[in-house]
């Protein structure tokens, strides 16, 4: 599994200045829409639909990490935004620690086998704290590509 088949370079964010999850679930969603990425009419349920499964449990697993997620039938594709945030946010993550690196993850309804896959290689790939520092430090994409490109050759 390649992850650069499904990051796009303007799908990288950075200076985000929200504190809380529900807030920066939002910004990211607000970036997609700009990208033309989602649809501003889905922006609703789609939000709703992460935050759902934020209320089952916070996906940010610790080590500064969180992986917000949601399986929908507006999403065609699989669709992947980084967002990194030096000063950290509120993820209610099970280490009590902010989170810096959010890998946010939508895909189709129907593809619930690669979307776990792709979660599961995800936290593979950032369970590397020196990984999550170089990105936290991280000022452009093309850096947070070369970063996640480095490290997947060295997992592989």
């Amino acid at each position: 599994m390649n992850i650069l088949d499904y990051l796009d370079k303007n799908c990288i964010v950075f200076n985000v200045k929200h504190k809380n999850k529900k807030s920066i679930i939002a910004s990211i969603l607000d970036h997609l829409i700009d990208k033309n990425k989602i649809a501003k009419d889905d922006r609703k349920v789609i939000l709703k639909t992460i935050l759902k499964r934020e209320e089952m449990g916070s996906t940010a697993i610790g080590g500064h990490i969180a992986f917000p997620h949601a399986r929908l039938n507006t999403v065609k594709d699989i669709i992947i935004c980084f967002c990194i945030s030096s000063e950290g946010v509120d993820f209610d993550s099970l280490d009590q620690d902010p989170v810096n690196v959010i890998a946010l993850l939508l895909s189709d309804q129907k593809e619930a086998g690669l979307h776990l896959k792709m979660l599961a290689f995800l936290a593979k790939l950032l369970r590397d704290k020196y990984l999550v520092q170089r990105l936290k430090a991280a000022k452009t994409s093309q850096e947070v590509i070369l970063l996640l490109e480095k490290q997947q050759r060295a997992i592989a």
